[in-house]
């Protein structure tokens, strides 16, 4: 995750009080460190933490699913948002990264949410809160689930991300977390089902724009075109006409890796077929 961070003008003010019959013992230990293994040995009462843990040893032998990259604009602003998923034999979720960047510098980031039988045991929220164009804060969030109400969420922050793990949790009020979005967009439901929007060339390069059947304040995404099927033919030979049509689509990731990664069409009908 690339992060700005800025520095926090703080002030810390020690007061020192001696008294003459006052000893400290050597062997006694740092509060801070007592406050920290305490708040660990309270999250760890929660058999999800555990379980988290082992979902995340394991996510890169599970299969992947990719969602469509989708953008939101809303009159200046942009914010973007796509989704993978770690399925089991089973094809059932055991977990789900949403990755987004808010429009208007309100934050961008992970959301990890963590699956057993098919219910959320677990959510982890790793962002950059914004303060302004050039400075941001980190920071994460859990919340731990029994059956399917939260039943503890905590958070902390720190200036830059490498120094996350110097920072105690706090406990806050448990809190949920809606999969709604989440569920859309792998699904294409919602605001997140493809219509066809228009075709974007580029050199030697087509692109489908593809989402919501309205002008403004839309979400939208692409997929690369690398073979001219019948279809594609049809679709260029009729672009007004189309417009706004819905479009079911199959595609595969390519790139990646340190290389540009598309989404490639392979292959498209028309939904109401």
């Amino acid at each position: 995750m690339k992060v700005l961070k800025y520095s926090l003008m703080l002030g810390i003010f020690l007061n020192l009080i001696a008294a003459c019959d006052q000893k400290v013992k050597t062997s006694e230990k740092n509060p801070l460190e007592n406050t920290e293994n305490a708040s660990k040995k309270q999250i760890k009462q929660y058999p999800a933490a555990e379980k988290m843990k082992e979902i995340d040893q394991i996510t890169n032998e599970l299969q992947q699913v990719e969602s469509l990259r989708w953008e939101n604009t809303e009159g200046a602003q942009s914010s973007f948002v796509e989704v993978q998923a770690y399925l089991n034999d089973d094809q059932q979720p055991l977990k789900i990264v949403e990755r987004f960047i808010n429009g208007g510098y309100n934050g961008q980031g992970e959301r990890h949410y963590y699956f057993e039988n098919g219910k959320v045991i677990a959510f982890y929220e790793k962002k950059d809160d914004w303060i302004d164009t050039t400075q941001s804060v980190y920071v994460e969030t859990q919340t731990f689930y029994n059956e399917e109400e939260p039943v503890s969420t905590r958070t902390r922050s720190a200036d830059y991300v490498d120094e996350i793990d110097k920072s105690d949790w706090k406990e806050i009020q448990p809190s949920h977390h809606s999969l709604q979005t989440v569920n859309n967009i792998l699904g294409g439901e919602g605001r997140f089902k493809t219509h066809f929007i228009s075709v974007i060339k580029g050199g030697n390069q087509l692109f489908l724009l593809l989402g919501e059947p309205k002008k403004e304040n839309r979400y939208i995404t692409t997929v690369r075109v690398d073979q001219k099927t019948p279809f594609i033919d049809d679709l260029i030979q009729h672009l007004e006409e189309y417009k706004f049509r819905p479009v079911d689509i199959e595609f595969k990731v390519v790139g990646g890796g340190g290389e540009p990664e598309f989404r490639v069409l392979t292959n498209a009908q028309w939904k109401d077929e």
